[in-house]
């Protein structure tokens, strides 16, 4: 039986990759994430048959879809690893569980569904690891969130290495700001804490970008001109000049004194 897993498939881009994978005639999708109600609508929408799976996957959820991959021994021709989420705020604003859990969901879980989906994966299998544009410098305020997204780019350019030999890629996905249900959970207090965004990118485009460079076999993919000059730009510039330019950008020099 040949399958998708797709998690964050309850909103925003692993909702939208759900979708196009809906055209790759799969025997099956499985759809996990938070929200069920959002997931049966996706089931509804879809012409493949979706497996729901509503789970945390920071509680118990990641050991769940291992599991049931184990007893059903399918072939997993597309992992999409699109569930996370990030804070801002200043580190003393953001609770320490809150920080914690996201090390967990970003990084642990995304590494532990990795690598136990491996072995049900053959020639051909395509992973992708959503990783951030914040992965390309230290981001004060968001602190946390950007460290995570820098070890899955780093994690995602490294593996793609050592599947080489078995003929599976993996795709590190790195999105700008984008149009979706993550700024709700991202801002810790009811005042914003970004509150300047050059662009703001539809998650549609981002994914049928991102499913392109993966159909292509490529290791990277940026969706947007802005997104992809300014990763460009800092690899030239001091990491303080980076950060010092963020801070004044968002004003956090005033908010934060």
């Amino acid at each position: 039986m040949k399958i998708a897993v797709v998690t964050g498939a309850s909103n925003g881009m692993g909702r939208e990759f759900a979708r196009i994978l809906d055209g790759e005639g799969l025997q099956e999708i499985w759809a996990i994430g938070l929200e069920k109600e959002n997931l049966q609508q996706l089931q509804n929408q879809l012409k493949t048959p979706v497996r729901i799976f509503a789970v945390d996957l920071t509680d118990g959820g990641t050991e769940e879809v291992i599991s049931a991959v184990r007893e059903t021994f399918p072939d997993v021709r597309w992992l999409v690893n699109a569930a996370g989420f990030g804070k801002f705020g200043r580190y003393d604003e953001i609770p320490v569980a809150e920080s914690t859990n996201m090390v967990r969901l970003n990084c642990e879980c995304l590494v532990s569904l990795t690598e136990n989906l491996l072995p049900f994966m053959h020639e051909g299998a395509k992973i992708a690891q959503f990783s951030s544009v914040a992965a390309f410098q230290p981001t004060p305020f968001q602190n946390v969130y950007a460290a995570t997204k820098a070890f899955v780019y780093s994690y995602a350019r490294a593996l793609n290495v050592e599947l080489k030999p078995r003929k599976i890629t993996v795709t590190a996905v790195c999105p700008y700001w984008t149009d979706s249900a993550f700024f709700r959970r991202a801002e810790c207090t009811e005042k914003k804490v970004v509150t300047n965004m050059c662009v703001l990118y539809k998650p549609q485009d981002v994914v049928k970008k991102a499913y392109a460079d993966m159909k292509k076999g490529k290791d990277f993919s940026m969706y947007g001109f802005k997104a992809r000059s300014q990763t460009r730009l800092v690899k030239f510039m001091p990491v303080k000049l980076v950060m010092k330019t963020w801070v004044k950008q968002q004003k956090f020099d005033k908010r934060y004194k």
